[in-house]
């Protein structure tokens, strides 16, 4: 009977290739792994023919499925390699870590063993043993060999290496030497060693001849004739326990740097799936395929370059005293010759090669909730191809099978679960026939799926019970209406019922016109959707109606007294009215509502902001013309009227596109008057409100602007003019010298001098 630890690096194909020839040549009757015992009923699935890395195994509790832990694998991965080779062969295969359903029943288990003891912590100075246990060992190996970095350390001298010989032995020693007698370093490392000890004192119980020991190289030195069986079981006696459910599900290469499960991050997966497929020549393919990469892109990228950068890498390496070319000798190479100099260029082949979006595969039987399997099913049927890259997708409504795949993205929006995110439609795709949608699938939304799987076996009835509680939940009506438009969206029919009645309930008897203004532009986006959606536009209608009148009656009564805070939240949602009303095209419910502004904009009680944004709305909409808004500027900016309130004012006016007020020459002369005649400090502290009223214009509109404003200085009056000239500040100005900044300021301001 005897034991054979191979202690690995996690996701290392060096270690993969190594352990392989060092299974075959033992043949193990048992092989043990370093992973969740509470996996091992879906262990086998790992030799299906439909399953295909990156995947992972998920594990998770029952009760809360948010605090899951993935244990991922790629092809090049060791365990995913021995699993595999024990699988084939037959031989039996079993994970032996401490199992999850202990650790995730006490979330502390990590305490550091020094202070959960009963004795105090040493006052001396650490010893140079401690210190070294508390850094991360494969440092102290890179420093001895004159290494800046443990990761090419260990890819230069293990997982580049080809002689396997003897390589587990001295990876154990290694660690052997660092480790030392010192205890572990915590309660779960010490907890988790001692569990997979009784694991492998079981498989010696059950007759095995020959055990593999697979575990990460840490704990390779303390898994064999370390500690004793009776100590091993007090450490885990008592221990607390919840049910756990596991499964497979796929993965993706950027998710491997991830520390999760086996807590081991790969900086470069892309990089060491190449190393494990093509491991002769990987230089000269590496640098093939960085090229075809940037031909792909239109981007220059000759074969003659291509020999250059294996050649300068080549130079680099020996330079070094490395073996061979790494990683970063290839991507030196490439920047100084496929990249002309140019870092940015190398992104493409960061973000697609040395990472890439590759997303595993697992197999269609593989447990799982229903409602996954209720997804599985419409992705198959509406033809929607699971990508771990981002895809856009434009639908036309009006065709069946794209009103079908909206339907599901949105009741996937109630469900929390974003595969597809909504963008803007692109030019003449506008309308509400049309949605674009951007879908990448990340592995997170498997755990989505298994929380969401609380609201219902299917998509349709998880979404609609969903929506139905986020209804009861909403403590207000302005966060009810954006609910019932997901729901309108989703075409949840009984969510939709339950949720209108509410929101006519709680409109008939809601007195905040704050939350009133809030619910109105969700509601009236959804009775566009007509019979495109089947929404219920009658009924909506109505309850717009409702919401509208009671908007009207109380508004005005509603904006006095308002701080700033309070009036740029009241903007926002009166914002939201004038642009439901556009949509609606309702000209008596207009006519209404211009009153109400008119009110707001002659009320001085009302916040400066409101009664300048009022003034630009009438104006823009033909209920105020230029001669009115002149004369409104003028009362506005009058020099009784307080600094702050007259910036807010011209704050309000100018929310919006300046296009619109560009030529209201009255206007301008009557702010170019106001900030003339303001004093120095008084001045200092209005610019900032300045500069925030104009910080909504866009640089051409500025452009604009300053050009107009200088045209007008001409047809300034006498009074205007001759009030700059009295200023005794503006007389001791010396106009030559003030003269030869103004090209420059021109320039700055992208202002044509002529």
């Amino acid at each position: 009977m005897s034991v054979h630890v191979f202690g690995i690096r996690h996701h290392g194909p060096g270690c993969a290739r190594s352990l392989l020839g060092a299974l075959a040549a033992l043949a193990p009757d048992v092989v043990l792994i370093e992973g969740p015992p509470d996996a091992q009923e879906v262990l086998p699935f790992a030799g299906h023919a439909d399953i295909a890395p990156p995947v992972a195994l998920l594990v998770y509790p029952v009760d809360a499925p948010k605090r899951a832990v993935f244990y991922p694998f790629a092809e090049f991965s060791p365990e995913w390699q021995a699993i595999r080779w024990a699988l084939s062969h037959e031989v039996d295969v079993r994970f032996m870590d401490l199992p999850q359903a202990h650790r995730m029943a006490e979330p502390d288990l990590d305490v550091d063993m020094v202070a959960a003891s009963a004795e105090p912590p040493p006052t001396t100075e650490p010893s140079d043993r401690e210190e070294r246990a508390e850094r991360d060992p494969l440092d102290l190996f890179a420093e001895a060999a004159g290494y800046t970095d443990h990761e090419l350390w260990w890819e230069h001298q293990i997982e580049r290496h080809r002689d396997a010989t003897d390589l587990f032995d001295a990876i154990r020693e290694a660690m052997h030497a660092v480790r030392g007698d010192a205890p572990p370093k915590n309660a779960l490392e010490a907890r988790r060693e001692a569990y997979m000890r009784t694991v492998v004192r079981g498989a010696e119980k059950d007759g095995r001849e020959r055990i593999a020991v697979v575990c990460g190289a840490w704990h390779a030195p303390v898994l064999v004739d370390h500690s004793t069986a009776k100590a091993d079981a007090a450490l885990l006696k008592g221990l607390p326990k919840v049910k756990v459910e596991a499964t497979w599900i796929p993965w993706t290469h950027s998710r491997l740097s991830f520390r999760s499960g086996y807590g081991a991050g790969v900086h470069a997966p892309g990089w060491y799936a190449h190393l494990w497929t093509a491991p002769d020549h990987a230089v000269t393919r590496w640098a093939v395929e960085a090229a075809r990469l940037l031909r792909s892109e239109d981007l220059d990228a000759p074969s003659a370059s291509v020999i250059e950068v294996v050649r300068l890498a080549d130079t680099l390496a020996a330079l070094r005293g490395l073996r061979s070319p790494g990683l970063a000798e290839l991507n030196e190479s490439a920047v100084s010759i496929l990249c002309h100099g140019e870092p940015a260029r190398l992104r493409l082949v960061r973000e697609r090669l040395e990472v890439g979006e590759v997303l595993g595969r697992v197999p269609a039987d593989a447990p799982t909730v229903p409602l996954q399997r209720d997804l599985q099913a419409l992705q198959k049927r509406l033809r929607l191809k699971v990508s771990g890259e981002i895809k856009p997708l434009e639908l036309d409504l009006r065709n069946e099978t794209d009103r079908e795949r909206s339907r599901l993205f949105h009741r996937l929006t109630v469900l929390d679960v974003a595969w597809a995110a909504p963008k803007s439609a692109t030019r003449g795709k506008l309308g509400t026939f049309n949605e674009t949608w951007s879908l990448r699938w990340v592995p997170e939304m498997e755990v989505a799926l298994i929380e969401a799987s609380v609201w219902g076996n299917t998509v349709e009835g998880a979404a609609d019970s969903r929506a139905r509680h986020l209804g009861e939940q909403a403590s207000h009506l302005g966060a009810l209406t954006p609910i019932l438009d997901r729901a309108l969206l989703a075409e949840l029919p009984g969510a939709v019922e339950e949720l209108l009645a509410r929101v006519q309930e709680r409109a008939a008897v809601g007195a905040d016109v704050q939350h009133l203004m809030l619910a109105l532009p969700p509601l009236v986006r959804a009775s566009r959707y007509g019979d495109v959606r089947r929404t219920p536009t009658e009924a909506l209608l109505a309850v717009i109606g409702a919401l509208f009148e009671r908007v009207v009656v109380g508004l005005r009564h509603a904006s006095v007294t308002l701080d700033a805070d309070a009036a740029a939240e009241r903007l926002r949602a009166m914002i939201g009215v004038q642009e439901s009303l556009g949509i609606l095209d309702d000209g008596v419910r207009r006519a209404e509502w211009a009153a109400v502004l008119g009110a707001l904009a002659d009320d001085d009680a009302v916040h400066g902001l409101l009664r300048g944004w009022s003034c630009r709305s009438l104006f823009e909409h033909g209920h105020l013309d230029a001669g009115h808004l002149e004369r409104r500027a003028r009362l506005a900016l009058s020099p009784v009227v307080p600094a702050l309130d007259a910036a807010a004012w011209i704050e309000g006016l100018l929310q919006g596109a300046g296009l619109a007020l560009l030529h209201q020459d009255g206007v301008w002369i009557a702010l170019d008057r106001y900030v003339v005649g303001l004093s120095s400090d008084a001045f200092q502290e209005m610019l900032p409100l300045l500069r925030r009223a104009f910080s909504g214009f866009s640089g051409p509109e500025r452009r604009m602007l300053a050009e107009r404003l200088k045209d007008l200085h001409p047809s300034m009056s006498g009074r205007a003019r001759a009030h700059r000239v009295s200023d005794p500040a503006a007389a001791a100005i010396d106009h030559r010298r003030a003269g030869a900044v103004l090209p420059v300021l021109a320039r700055i301001l992208g202002v044509n001098t002529g």
